[in-house]
């Protein structure tokens, strides 16, 4: 009896534990957002979801990318077809047009 109660006590320590540790990723994914107008001007739009988005085809004049841990691949198609052109490791910024049509973050 005492076994039994043990071993249910360690699963249900080692189940909170696994629960715990999938809660303390990063409080924020990696973004990109992009603007209608040069140098970070007009109205802007972000996207930061796991995996393929599309970019807004009127938001391509200025982008800022904000790295937290996941990496992103820019795709010159929709839908990520293609080839990679460009790999985000890391923050960056540009205040001038990009011909991209698509994003995917590796999470």
């Amino acid at each position: 009896m005492r076994t039994r109660r043990a071993l249910r006590t360690s699963v249900s320590a080692a189940t909170l534990a696994g629960a715990l540790f999938l809660g303390a990723g990063p409080a924020f994914a990696s973004s990109f957002l992009s603007w209608a107008g040069p140098q970070n001007t007009g109205s802007a739009r972000e996207v930061s979801a796991c995996g393929c988005n599309n970019i807004d085809p009127h938001h391509k004049a200025a982008y800022r990318f904000t790295y937290t841990g996941q990496t992103a691949a820019m795709y010159n198609q929709s839908d990520c077809r293609g080839v990679v052109h460009h790999t985000f490791r890391g923050s960056q910024e540009s205040r001038d047009g990009f011909g991209w049509k698509s994003v995917f973050f590796h999470c």
